[in-house]
């Protein structure tokens, strides 16, 4: 029988003009896996950073295995044996992939005077084989790719010996084939007898895998479901979760639909006189090859592969972050972008996926991060001052419009969750008005409420002329937001799926098997 392992009692949690947690209590239990869910704010992660030791809760009692505790620091509940996959990833960038992995856990010799890399490398390559990661150990944690990220912050947990495991976000930059992976790592970790804590904005992936599920609500507790001896996950009133009761318990009423209607004309293809932005056997160097597309004003184009298929280091090649081969052609003129900033001024915006090293500034303020690629429409005498009032006007429209969860904007953005962080991070381009708007990962780590209102301004934007790609791990999200989507596997496109294709059933299976290089009639193993 499984026991509780973990209880937290009444936990409450105050940040400067907002309560996080609100005396919520939850029992953890081994044997089993427990997601919670819940809107961006609604205190999912300020929970698990009670957990862990990030931070102290302003009232309420923790107990773990029977024992009432209170951590200070992260280390003393990695001692206690709770570890955690941060929704923000943690990586040193200068130690490579073996290194960080083992970060803290290094094998020694010589009477521990020395780290035995041989073992640390055998270890590593153990760990991230469970997941499925194929990279070279000796790589630097800084020259991998988000997802790769991942892996390596997920592998660092597994390296603990922790009887709690907590995974916040842990799929929000894998796709498909990936997190399957992971989930089949997870299965086996609760068979194992511990307890597993996983954090997700992907409603279908919480109702597979989850043996419990708590709803949080502005801070509070207010629904739990748990899965029968038939397999069945229901609350104690018998209702069945599905994503549509899931959703409504989030965020408190129904949900519609949340992709939009696409009014993008199916007969039309952008040509080199028409097209926004176009690529002639474009890449990024040592990345990506032989990339040829073009997108037009009013067009949505999606870019779908797996991990390290060459989607993100394509776009960063656009815009300057990466040297680039082949040719790019924004509006019929030739251009070769050295840095950003140059792309910007073309025109060109570029939103990462990687928030906090490329998205935002966190030691800034929500209104600076708003308006730092629009200063123009704020700046005064020359650019010697900002109009404060105009700024904070602007950002006050796009906290509403995104219903950002915001108490002080002029505090610095750290502060936000990270889904409201990358509400910020979408929203400070649309306010730049681009012509071609790349989008990488644009709905990570936002809750499904929010996801339809994204989607709703990027349509309405398209319809008046904005050119957008829109790469993204998730399928559904790739195929209902765009107008045609093309397919990457190693480093080049492998297929395109056009508009009137998406519509069918079989188009998400059909990606899969083109992305895994697998033939129309075979099947995917995933």
């Amino acid at each position: 029988m499984n026991r509780e392992i973990l209880v937290v009692n009444s936990v409450t949690v105050d940040y400067p003009g907002v309560r996080a947690l609100d005396s919520v209590s939850l029992a953890f239990r081994t044997g089993e896996i427990h997601a919670i869910v819940g809107e961006n704010g609604a205190g999912k992660s300020t929970m698990m950073k009670v957990l862990s030791g990030v931070i102290r809760p302003t009232s309420g009692s923790m107990m773990l295995k029977g024992t009432q505790r209170q951590f200070t620091r992260p280390s003393d509940a990695i001692r206690a044996g709770i570890s955690m996959v941060h929704q923000e990833l943690h990586l040193v960038g200068t130690l490579n992939v073996a290194e960080n992995v083992l970060l803290g856990r290094e094998p020694t010799r010589f009477f521990g005077v020395a780290v035995d890399q041989q073992q640390q490398r055998i270890r590593a390559g153990e760990l991230l084989q469970q997941l499925g990661g194929d990279f070279d150990l000796s790589t630097p944690a800084s020259d991998l790719s988000i997802a790769q990220q991942q892996f390596v912050e997920i592998a660092k947990c597994l390296a603990s010996d922790a009887r709690v495991l907590i995974f916040d976000e842990p799929t929000a930059v894998l796709g498909e084939v990936e997190a399957n992976r992971l989930f089949a790592v997870m299965r086996r970790l609760r068979d194992e007898g511990r307890c597993v804590i996983f954090i997700s904005h992907h409603l279908d992936e919480v109702i597979s895998v989850a043996d419990r599920i708590s709803v949080l609500r502005d801070g509070k507790l207010v629904q739990a479901f748990a899965r029968n001896t038939s397999g069945i996950v229901q609350s104690k009133d018998g209702s069945v979760a599905d994503e549509g009761r899931l959703a409504h318990a989030m965020v408190g009423h129904e949900l519609s639909s949340i992709y939009p209607e696409k009014f993008y004309s199916t007969s039309h293809y952008p040509n080199s006189k028409s097209a926004a932005i176009e690529l002639r056997n474009f890449g990024a160097k040592k990345k990506s090859h032989s990339i040829s597309f073009s997108v037009a004003p009013g067009e949505i184009l999606g870019i779908a592969g797996l991990v390290g298929s060459g989607r993100t280091e394509t776009a960063e090649a656009i815009v300057g972050i990466r040297p680039c081969e082949g040719v790019l052609l924004v509006e019929g003129r030739e251009i070769r972008f050295g840095n950003p900033r140059a792309a910007i001024r073309a025109g060109v915006a570029y939103v990462s996926e990687d928030r906090k090293n490329r998205g935002l500034h966190l030691t800034l303020s929500s209104i600076a991060n708003m308006m730092l690629p629009s200063l123009d429409k704020v700046s005064r005498i020359g650019g010697i001052m900002i109009d404060s009032q105009t700024e904070q006007r602007i950002s006050q429209d796009w906290i509403d419009t995104f219903q950002i969860r915001c108490a002080r904007p002029r505090h610095a953005i750290s502060s936000l969750s990270g889904g409201n962080q990358q509400k910020f991070s979408l929203a400070r381009w649309l306010e730049a008005r681009p012509k071609v708007l790349i989008i990488d990962e644009p709905t990570r780590g936002v809750d499904v409420g929010a996801r339809g209102e994204i989607y709703r301004i990027i349509a309405k934007l398209a319809r008046e002329g904005l050119a957008c790609i829109v790469i993204s791990s998730e399928l559904p999200e790739v195929i209902g937001l765009s107008h045609r989507v093309i397919v990457m596997r190693e480093g080049t496109i492998a297929g395109e799926i056009p508009c009137e294709r998406l519509a069918r059933k079989d188009c998400q299976e059909r990606i899969v098997r083109i992305a895994s290089g697998l033939s129309e009639e075979s099947s995917p193993r995933i």
